[in-house]
């Protein structure tokens, strides 16, 4: 019986989640986003030396980081049973990256895993010490890289 549930749950048909996350995230109140991430969700990426737990700290987190931002698009979305895949363009500190953001969910639907991926290298690090710049230690110590002085 068990293998016949997995089978269902892997052939289910997925729609697009990014309408949803793009309404998540641009409602400033954060109502939105309480809606469709777990309690528990955890933010991972390439700007983080550690993940970020926890629905206020992740909320906190990508806000900061949409203020850093001067343009977003999302250019393609792929979806699985339990991921949705979200590619984007993004231009911040004058300069221009692209990405992934990998969305999972759990068995009740909500995102529990966001992992952020920007590139190139550079930019990253630039945004990472940006984001250290805003928040500091707000969200827990050594999260961001910090550029050496000078």
């Amino acid at each position: 019986m068990r293998g016949k549930k997995m089978q269902e749950e892997r052939t289910r048909v997925v729609g697009p989640f990014l309408p949803i996350w793009q309404e998540a995230l641009s409602d400033r109140s954060g109502v939105a986003f309480g809606e469709v991430v777990a309690p528990h969700v955890r933010l991972e990426g390439s700007i983080f030396a550690a993940p970020i737990e926890g629905r206020e700290k992740v909320w906190t987190s990508l806000r900061a980081a949409g203020g850093i931002t001067d343009a977003l698009s999302f250019t393609r979305e792929s979806t699985a049973p339990d991921r949705s895949y979200l590619e984007w363009k993004l231009e911040a500190l004058d300069r221009q990256f692209e990405g992934v953001t990998v969305l999972s969910f759990d068995s009740a639907g909500l995102v529990d895993n966001v992992a952020v991926h920007h590139r190139p290298l550079g930019g990253l690090l630039a945004f990472s010490a940006e984001m250290s710049r805003r928040l500091g230690d707000s969200l827990g110590s050594g999260l961001f890289y910090e550029a050496p002085p000078g």
